[in-house]
């Protein structure tokens, strides 16, 4: 797939490739009609635009069907970014939690995306549509938030290099379990500035750190693409360092 161009979602959400991995996996795989009457709307947005806005209240959380995003704050020194969205991940998982509130981040595509827009009541009823299905969906929220929560500990305590490790090899165990990553190697349309936002750094310092994974023959990349050479060894010298 071209991550540059728009990649619309299957009109049937029975042939969709990335329903299985969603948040409502198990109730797409099992009644994928029942999904595809709840999904009310696709969304289109150009890269590089805000969608949605800090102290906004959702209707509705979307499935990233293409394309790459980001969740971000806005602080008077910067920006902040808090997470990185791949395809199959859910926007907004906070409105399904705690319907009505605000959300206290903003979401930007990084690429051009394309959105399944499900009303928060609608996609809470698919998360209850079984015991399994209520399973999956608690192990989803759990990952997304211990994610959260070792971010926070790499800013703390990593260096710059761990802290990239860390980073590329989340990237890639994520993009794995989707079947978007092959022999180590996937798309990455991250650039050195969303990375020096995520991880507290600074441009030129991610500069250094990547070149010096690179030459160690860690990694290898291009604009769009990243190859992971070793993986063993990268997530050895996210924890030693």
């Amino acid at each position: 797939m071209d991550i540059t161009s728009v990649s619309p979602p299957p009109v049937s959400c029975r042939v969709c490739r990335l329903g299985q991995f969603a948040i409502y996996g198990l109730t797409a795989t099992t009644n994928p009609d029942a999904v595809n009457i709840k999904r009310r709307e696709v969304k289109t947005v150009a890269a590089g635009r805000t969608f949605i806005r800090e102290g906004e209240v959702q209707t509705h959380v979307h499935t990233l069907y293409s394309g790459w995003a980001f969740r971000y704050i806005t602080l008077p020194k910067g920006r902040q970014i808090l997470f990185f969205h791949i395809p199959g991940d859910i926007i907004a998982l906070e409105s399904l939690a705690f319907p009505g509130m605000a959300l206290p981040f903003s979401l930007k595509s990084l690429t051009p995306v394309t959105l399944c827009s499900f009303p928060v009541e609608d996609a809470a009823e698919m998360l209850r549509a079984s015991q399994p299905q209520a399973v999956q969906a608690a192990v989803t929220a759990q990952h997304y938030f211990a994610d959260m929560n070792r971010h926070l500990a790499d800013i703390g305590r990593r260096s710059a290099m761990g802290r990239i490790a860390q980073l590329l090899g989340e990237i890639e165990s994520r993009l794995r379990r989707r079947q978007l990553s092959k022999n180590g190697s996937f798309d990455f349309p991250i650039r050195q500035e969303h990375i020096a936002d995520a991880l507290g750094l600074t441009t030129v310092y991610v500069n250094r750190t990547l070149d010096r994974l690179r030459k160690e023959r860690f990694i290898d990349f291009d604009r769009h693409r990243m190859t992971i050479h070793d993986l063993k060894r990268l997530h050895e010298v996210a924890e030693e360092e």
